[in-house]
């Protein structure tokens, strides 16, 4: 089968190479992948800035959405040709927070395409417990842009973050997949959103989609803004992937007893903050990582329902996932990346 892997660490080991094909275990569903999104988190793994030990040459990806091809033993209602959305946080299964449910917490945790190979193939094979039923209004390349950023936006506002109905959210970094999920998720609940880029052209596409106002931290204090944007009053909840100094500014924008939510480190893994602020004005700050099965099928269900097809900004042909990993990588993109696999495998 086709593959879009590295042999070494860099952007130029980056290509699509002939890879033994798959076979689905004991419990296990092997899926004809028909499209596959990016994630700054294949940026991550290719440049070797995670500092996980992989096997060369190793598969990227995380999202991916197919048919199931076959299934191993012990695996039911899943025939073949069903269309199924692959969840790529991998879990034990047996300790005792999977038990209760949390399997994003589980100790031996992991994501395909950054510890295993991941989905960027003809073929993957994944645990049963990983596929979905794609919801019916969305197309191949739709689904796949679901995934990794979908699944951890729900988590962020609604599991972890708690958001309720009326609260004021600040969204930083909008145009990548995740802050594009986080406002398309929010703003019907929510009675403000706001969000931040350094591009004015995405905030300005990001309040024809909904936002109330935004903020190009490059040129602005965030903080300063969202106090005068609110009365003094400072926003409900932050969610934030950037970390760094965005995590004090988040933090400086809430008000007494608010929320921020961080689930990425794009801006820097350390941060400074100011310790009498966080005690004094009684702030939470929470950390968030993809979502459990529940998560998943929640956020589906949502999704279903309202009938939302997350925004894509380009499709390349799998035969061009470097070039498409270039692109993800120059930073312009205003929602998801894809790679289509234009034949069935």
């Amino acid at each position: 089968m086709r593959a879009l892997s590295i042999d070494d660490y860099g952007i130029d080991h980056v290509a699509v190479r002939e890879m033994p094909d798959p076979e689905p275990g004991p419990g296990e569903v092997l899926v004809g992948i028909k499209a596959c999104a990016l994630n700054r988190l294949d940026i991550w793994t290719l440049t070797g800035s995670l500092g996980i030990d992989i096997a060369f040459p190793h598969i990227l990806g995380a999202d991916a959405a197919g048919e199931v091809l076959e299934t191993g033993t012990d695996v039911r209602g899943y025939p073949k040709g069903t269309r199924v959305l692959i969840n790529p946080g991998l879990s034990c299964g047996a300790c005792e927070l999977c038990l209760a449910g949390e399997q994003s917490e589980c100790p031996r945790f992991s994501m395909m395409g950054e510890h295993v190979p991941g989905t960027f193939a003809e073929r993957v094979a994944v645990p049963a417990s990983n596929v979905f039923p794609v919801p019916e209004h969305l197309s191949f390349i739709e689904a796949a842009a679901l995934g990794v950023t979908s699944v951890t936006a729900y988590r962020m506002l609604f599991t972890r973050g708690q958001m309720k109905p009326g609260e004021w959210v600040l969204i930083t970094g909008i145009g990548g997949g995740l802050a594009m999920s986080l406002l398309h998720f929010a703003r019907p609940l929510a009675g403000r959103v706001y969000v931040t880029s350094s591009s004015d052209e995405k905030i300005e596409r990001a309040l024809k989609l909904g936002a109330d106002a935004g903020i190009n931290y490059r040129e602005k204090d965030v903080a300063k803004e969202i106090r005068h944007m609110t009365g003094k009053r400072g926003v409900d909840l932050v969610v934030d992937s950037a970390s760094g100094d965005a995590l004090d500014a988040g933090l400086r924008a809430l008000r007494k007893g608010g929320r921020l939510v961080t689930a990425g480190a794009t801006a820097g893994g350390k941060a400074t903050i100011n310790a009498q602020r966080l005690f004094w004005n009684q702030l939470s700050v929470i950390g968030s990582t993809m979502g459990s099965h529940n998560d998943f099928s929640e956020m589906l269900r949502y999704v279903a329902g309202s009938k939302f097809k997350p925004p894509v900004d380009k499709v390349f042909p799998f035969d061009q996932g470097a070039a498409a990993v270039r692109y993800l990588e120059a930073g312009e993109q205003f929602g998801k990346v894809v790679l289509e696999l234009a034949t069935p495998p």
